[in-house]
């Protein structure tokens, strides 16, 4: 594996933040989609609605998406071997765990381990019909990563998706043992002021997010060894970004946020250990740990 090149992996990350700030308050000032520079012909009644729209239409996440697959090409995977490729939203690659089937927002697919289509006799899924396309033996060796982000209402849906993603580890884990899965979060520090966007204006609540309640939850679930934790993931990052600046900021560490007052001078998880930052570097060097980088190829 090539070197660790955290400048070059943090502004990669920071121009699709850029990118998604621009977007949402694009939607907001504008009642337009814009994505590119290119504007979308339909207009919304008012920021709110536009914004909802975007969320909904995912253009936002598909930042992190790129991200992601950008990390993994610069890092020496096989472009071909990307799914959905770079600039792609489809096709997503379906894994087959214990309880079901499910696409994975991006993966790393070996091209030299033929796929060998097998019939599924196993869990929920067993005398149904269904096969998995890979068989058992290669999709134990994808590389897969999933990405999401709450930009509103994240109180009240932290535990929804805390439970989301205890049951997502825990059904490919448990089938996959071996498996590198990895989950990419982002929450803001600052939620966008949904009444301010129903005049088209830009604001955030004075109230910051439950940063300390995601950076416990996240560390949690991180670092899966093996079957007896098949909760958690290979790696969790946590994407944790103030949009009430002119460049968004990515905070780093959790001094970073004791400096800026959004969590308790004694709390005493580091956020560094879910950094965004190496988040792709991390898998692929747990990748590389358990079979061998040369096995992406």
């Amino acid at each position: 594996m090539i070197e660790f090149n955290w400048s070059s992996s943090k502004n990669r990350l920071q121009n699709h933040v850029n990118n998604m700030k621009t977007m949402m308050e694009i939607a907001i000032t504008k009642k337009k989609i814009e994505i590119g520079g290119v504007s979308e012909k339909k207009t919304f009644k008012n920021g709110r609605e536009a914004k909802t729209s975007l969320i909904r239409s995912q253009k936002l996440i598909y930042e992190l998406h790129e991200f992601v697959k950008e990390e993994l090409y610069f890092y020496g995977i096989n472009k071909d071997n990307i799914y959905p490729p770079i600039g792609e939203a489809k096709p997503e690659i379906k894994m087959t765990g214990l309880f079901k089937q499910k696409d994975q927002d991006v993966c790393v697919v070996p091209s030299k381990i033929k796929n060998k289509k097998e019939l599924i006799t196993w869990g929920p899924l067993a005398n149904t019909g269904i096969y998995t396309d890979y068989g058992q033996y290669k999709e134990e060796r994808i590389l897969a990563t999933n990405v999401r982000s709450q930009l509103s209402s994240i109180e009240k849906n932290s535990d929804t998706l805390f439970e989301r993603m205890i049951a997502e580890a825990f059904n490919l884990h448990y089938q996959y043992p071996n498996l590198v899965l990895g989950e990419l979060y982002m929450i803001p520090v600052y939620e966008y002021e949904d009444n301010k966007m129903l005049n088209n204006s830009v604001g955030f609540k004075s109230k910051h997010s439950p940063i300390e309640k995601y950076i416990k939850f996240f560390s949690y679930l991180n670092d899966y060894s093996n079957k007896n934790d098949a909760y958690k993931y290979t790696k969790a990052g946590l994407v944790i970004v103030d949009f009430n600046r002119s460049i968004p900021k990515i905070y780093e560490n959790t001094l970073e946020l004791k400096k800026d007052g959004l969590v308790d001078d004694n709390f005493d998880l580091d956020l560094s250990k879910l950094s965004p930052i190496s988040y792709v570097y991390d898998l692929l060097e747990s990748y590389n740990s358990i079979w061998g980088i040369d096995k992406l190829d």
